[in-house]
């Protein structure tokens, strides 16, 4: 099926983090099968890298109604991006990319009728409900971790965190 222009637009905005944009793109692919008009919006950082490790294009060339756009992430080109430099990149993307975004929201044609993002991009929450664009949190978590994170106040508030005992240095795990 493809995109049509009177299909629903949907824009997706994964954090720019391998393990999140994965699982956007798998969305994107379905609801690009269900005949969604969809803009995937990556960071130019990490389109570059899907263009230099993956066939990114021909795996989406089947769904017409599907485009990649790319912003600023508003680091240096020489910044490692790496997990534990992740505040930096999330600091980063806030203080940068709201402009960007509310300024894209506002030209893509066909007008975008629901974004879907990473809920760590809490500045993507503010320009929608600015420009009355419903949104969608994805969280890429797995089902137990997400809830495991909602259960932790209450395994807190039960004196099984933190845990008690003793902590061996430099111990090894044996499987």
């Amino acid at each position: 099926m493809e995109g049509k222009p009177h299909s629903p637009h949907v824009l997706i905005f994964p954090f720019p983090f391998q393990g999140h944009i994965n699982p956007m793109l798998q969305l994107a692919q379905h609801l690009s099968l269900a005949g969604f008009y969809i803009t995937f919006l990556n960071s130019g950082h990490i389109h570059k890298r899907l263009l230099r490790y993956t066939d990114i294009h021909a795996r989406f060339a089947q769904y017409p109604g599907f485009h990649f756009k790319t912003f600023s992430d508003g680091l240096p080109d020489d910044h490692p991006r790496t997990i534990d430099r992740g505040t930096e990149i999330f600091d980063s993307l806030h203080s940068s990319s709201r402009k960007a975004l509310e300024e894209m929201l506002i030209d893509l044609r066909p007008p975008v009728r629901c974004i879907i993002a990473d809920p760590v991009l809490g500045f993507v929450s503010d320009v929608a409900k600015e420009l009355k664009i419903p949104l969608i949190h994805f969280y890429i978590a797995s089902a137990c971790s997400y809830w495991t994170s909602l259960c932790t106040p209450d395994i807190i508030e039960a004196g099984e965190l933190p845990l008690k005992g003793t902590i061996v240095q430099n111990s090894t795990f044996h499987y």
